[in-house]
C-alpha cells in the first residue's frame, strides 16, 4: 500500500527546489556564470581535477554540453585543462585558485552555513539522522531520475508512445 502525499507536501518539495535552483543561479551571477557553470564548479570543487566525463556524470549533462561548459570556464579564467599526471593521454580539468572567487563565495556561503548551523539546533540527534537519511534517499532518486530523462532515446520513446 502506497501512502499519499499531501498536497501541502508537494508544494514544499516544489518551493524548496526552486529556492535551491535560485539559490545557485545566484551564486553563479555574482561570477558571471550560469547555474550549470557554478555547479560545474561546484563539482570540482569537490572531486577535484577530473575528466570531462566524470564532471558530466555528476551533474546529468552530455559529454559535448560539458565541453562547451569547461571551454567557457576556461576562457573565464576559473578551470584549466591539465595532462593526467598517471595518463598522459588523459586530460582533467581542474579549477584555477582565485582570491576573488573565495571572497565571493565565502560572502555568500558563510552567513548560509551558519544559518544552517543554527537550524540544526532545533533538531535531536534521532530527528537528524531521519532528515539525513530522507535527504540521502531523496538525492539518490533525483540522480537515478535525472539519468533516466538525461538518456539519449528517452525523448523519442516518450514521444513515440503518444
Amino acid at each position: 500500500m502506497t501512502q499519499e502525499v499531501p498536497p501541502e507536501a508537494t508544494m514544499l518539495g516544489r518551493e524548496f527546489a526552486a529556492a535551491m535552483v535560485n539559490f545557485h543561479t545566484a551564486t553563479g551571477k555574482l561570477l558571471g556564470l550560469s547555474a550549470s557553470e557554478r555547479k560545474c564548479m561546484d563539482t570540482l570543487s569537490r572531486l577535484g581535477p577530473v575528466t570531462a566525463g566524470t564532471v558530466a556524470e555528476h551533474t546529468g549533462l552530455t559529454t559535448g554540453a560539458v565541453t562547451g561548459l569547461v571551454d567557457r570556464l576556461e576562457k573565464a579564467g576559473y578551470a584549466r585543462r591539465i595532462r593526467d599526471p598517471h595518463d598522459r593521454r588523459k586530460v582533467l580539468v581542474e579549477l584555477v585558485p582565485s582570491q576573488q572567487v573565495d571572497m565571493l563565495l565565502g560572502a555568500a556561503f558563510i552567513p548560509f552555513a551558519q544559518d544552517m548551523a543554527e537550524l540544526v539546533t532545533r533538531y535531536t540527534h534521532e530527528e537528524l539522522k531521519a532528515i539525513g537519511d530522507w535527504i540521502q534517499r531523496t538525492t539518490d532518486i533525483l540522480v537515478s531520475h535525472t539519468r533516466r530523462i538525461s538518456d539519449p532515446g528517452f525523448k523519442e520513446t516518450v514521444l513515440r508512445e503518444q
